[in-house]
């Protein structure tokens, strides 16, 4: 799971789709490999994302302080820069030991892990399921999600899923996004969620919507 970029959502949305699935399956776990700004959190998104997993492992990968982009947060503490290879071994040592995994990944999908390398190459290496991409409801969102999926097709990642999650302020195309979206993408799942808290969201009925994707 990525997005269209930072504080879109993305871990509000994790939560719940983590708690639709614990109801129906009984080992679910949600991994954020990468994490930065946890000088400014209270619960890491990771603390947050166990919270709500019924499977557990040892927490690995990598957490910074600063609230940057993981390859200049790495950078500025003194740590070697951010390696693809161990976090998708790591990933999908998970995977096979679970009925459903679900890893959100820092920022958005062209959000650089490294110096060459971003999200959206350690997508295509974990060989994802689904891959899905959360944004806001509001006004220029058309456009974050036409040039992130365009530019993730033209690295061969497929971008199955659409979230939209409602904004704490709406604006005149909140509401109306989806029906482009679908005209302009056609993609296979597109969610459009209200604000509410995780559990009212793990229960709405947009999130069937994605088992029935999976045929589960």
């Amino acid at each position: 799971m990525s997005g269209t970029g930072t504080a879109v959502g993305k871990t509000h949305f994790a939560e719940a789709l983590l708690r639709f699935y614990a109801a129906r399956f009984p080992r679910v776990i949600g991994l954020k490999p990468i994490e930065t700004g946890l000088c400014e959190a209270s619960v890491s998104d990771a603390a947050r994302l166990e919270r709500a997993s019924t499977f557990h492992v040892q927490h690995f990968g990598h957490a910074f302080a600063e609230p940057l982009s993981p390859h200049l947060a790495a950078r500025r503490s003194g740590q070697a820069p951010i390696r693809i290879e161990p976090l998708v071994a790591m990933i999908s040592e998970v995977r096979d030991q679970s009925d459903v995994v679900v890893v959100e990944l820092p920022g958005g999908l062209f959000t650089p892990i490294s110096d060459t390398t971003v999200n959206a190459d350690l997508v295509r290496e974990l060989d994802a399921d689904a891959i899905v991409l959360v944004a806001p409801d509001r006004l220029g969102v058309l456009h974050d999600v036409l040039s992130t999926t365009r530019a993730a097709q033209s690295i061969a990642v497929d971008v199955v899923g659409i979230v939209l999650v409602a904004p704490e302020i709406a604006d005149a195309s909140t509401g109306h996004n989806a029906a482009e979206l679908t005209h302009l993408l056609q993609p296979p799942i597109l969610l459009t969620l209200p604000r509410a808290d995780v559990v009212e969201l793990s229960r709405h009925p947009a999130m069937i919507q994605i088992s029935d994707y999976f045929g589960e």
